[in-house]
């Protein structure tokens, strides 16, 4: 565990030099405050609440009464964006666990009623910090892909097999099924059918989710996978993503975006945005690959020509390497410490949105990685928003444990220490655990007795 100060800029600021790690601070956080468009969208400040699972859904997927709490409390919270948390399309394998949510015809009445009230909490926020429309509202549309929680001969469904990956994750040889060409053209007219559901239902956006090792991202890293979907060529792993982002454009003429992992971190055959690394299959899977950018500068070129204007970029795989994905204090029981200082993880972060930005000047970007510098993550995103090193700033963790920080910071222009995410990886290990997620050093009252039968069981 890497200790750190944190009771000052200058502290951090210091920190920052001696690990040679290029993040800057501002002072004036006024850039949070600016609307930006993105394409028809405009959004009325560049804070955009991060897609987090709470896994509390009702056995159809739909938002239980916990649900709706949390999302207007972001309404109420001044947010420019909040971008719902993992939903599954209408497939039987779509869905990581039984507390996820869903969208279909049953369920979509329950998002409809939900946005309304959420739309109005929202303007009213704006007003009263004197800025003006209301946040965007985006649903993530996700497959579980290899995270499925279910294991059969058949469950999970998968791009390709990965054996490192998958023992990490408890999955043997005798579980899951390489998903197939045909299964995937059923997906993509789920994708489809589930966005013109959302739109339906009242969200501005939808998200073809593509990141954290789920089934889109995966399929980008298919070196090993056979026919069209997967090889070496480019063309063929990105295939997948860029039709289903298409047809979603053509058949629902809403706002498409993703949230795209454009650096997995992972050495090739198995990564995508990566430099092989040399070595046998303990070594390297080990090691963090190097940042390789020529194909997702490729992909965001092509999905700009496929009709999506804003891009959520996102990094690494929180099952194999959190650090990389959430940077951290405290970990989770049973997974690896951080190689490297996790400011050099937040650090990462920064450079990989600024390097895809320079090459695509023309999309909008939102960045994380901003909840472990807990109060003074508000000045790096006005730092790297004033110098175009991102265009919009997210933040998930921090949401959890401070529901109400935009109003707060966009208001009195700075946050309090107190209310602050700590990167104790609480939330995930609740999430992980199968319970109810949420901030456990907030709301320890709530999560007493879950974290308590998690420690009983080493998770």
């Amino acid at each position: 565990m890497y200790r750190t100060d944190f009771s000052s800029l200058g502290a951090l600021r210091k920190l920052a030099s001696e690990l040679d790690c290029p993040i800057g601070f501002e002072e004036d956080i006024s850039p949070l405050r600016d609307p930006i468009k993105a394409g028809d969208l405009t959004f009325p400040n560049r804070i955009v609440i991060q897609p987090m699972e709470g896994a509390d859904a009702d056995p159809k997927g739909s938002p239980t009464d916990r649900s709706r709490e949390r999302y207007l409390g972001y309404a109420r919270g001044g947010a420019g964006v909040i971008w719902f948390e993992a939903c599954a399309v209408e497939l039987p394998e779509a869905r990581t666990h039984d507390k996820m949510l869903v969208i279909n015809n049953e369920t979509a009445p329950h998002f409809e009623r939900l946005l309304e009230d959420a739309r109005a909490e929202s303007e009213d926020c704006l007003s009263e910090l004197g800025l003006k429309g209301r946040a965007a509202f985006v649903l993530q549309l996700s497959h579980a892909g290899r995270y499925r929680v279910e294991r059969t001969s058949t469950s999970p469904a998968m791009a390709y097999r990965f054996p490192v990956l998958e023992r990490a994750f408890g999955i043997s040889e005798d579980v899951g099924r390489v998903v197939t060409d045909e299964e995937l053209e059923e997906l993509r007219g789920a994708f489809v059918d589930a966005a013109s559901l959302a739109f339906d239902a009242g969200f501005d956006a939808v998200d073809v989710k593509a990141c954290h090792g789920y089934l889109l991202n995966d399929l980008l890293s298919a070196f090993t996978r056979d026919g069209e979907y997967g090889g070496e060529e480019f063309e063929n792993r990105s295939r997948f993503l860029l039709e289903t982002v298409s047809e979603t454009v053509k058949e629902t003429s809403g706002s498409v975006t993703t949230r795209l992992n454009v650096y997995d971190g992972i050495s090739h055959p198995y990564g995508f945005g990566t430099n092989p690394l040399p070595g046998s299959d303990d070594s390297k899977y080990s090691k963090l690959a190097g940042f390789n950018p020529d194909e997702p500068v490729r992909l965001v070129h092509e999905l700009r020509k496929a009709g999506v204007d804003f891009i959520n970029i996102s990094l690494g795989n929180p099952y194999y390497s959190q650090f990389l994905t959430r940077p951290f204090d405290v970990k989770m029981p049973g997974q690896r410490e951080s190689p490297e200082h996790p400011m050099r993880q937040v650090a990462r972060h920064f450079e990989v949105v600024e390097t895809i930005k320079r090459e695509a000047p023309d999309m909008v970007f939102i960045g994380s990685g901003y909840s472990w510098l807990r109060q003074h993550g508000v000045n790096a995103a006005a730092y790297n928003i004033a110098h175009s090193r991102t265009d919009v700033a997210g933040w998930g963790r921090l949401s959890f444990a401070y529901p109400g920080f935009p109003k707060e910071v966009l208001s009195r222009g700075s946050l309090l220490s107190s209310k602050v995410c700590v990167t104790c990886s609480g939330c995930s290990r609740l999430l992980r655990g199968g319970f109810e997620s949420g901030c456990v050093v907030q709301n320890p009252g709530a999560y007493r007795e879950s974290m308590r039968r998690l420690a009983e069981q080493g998770k």
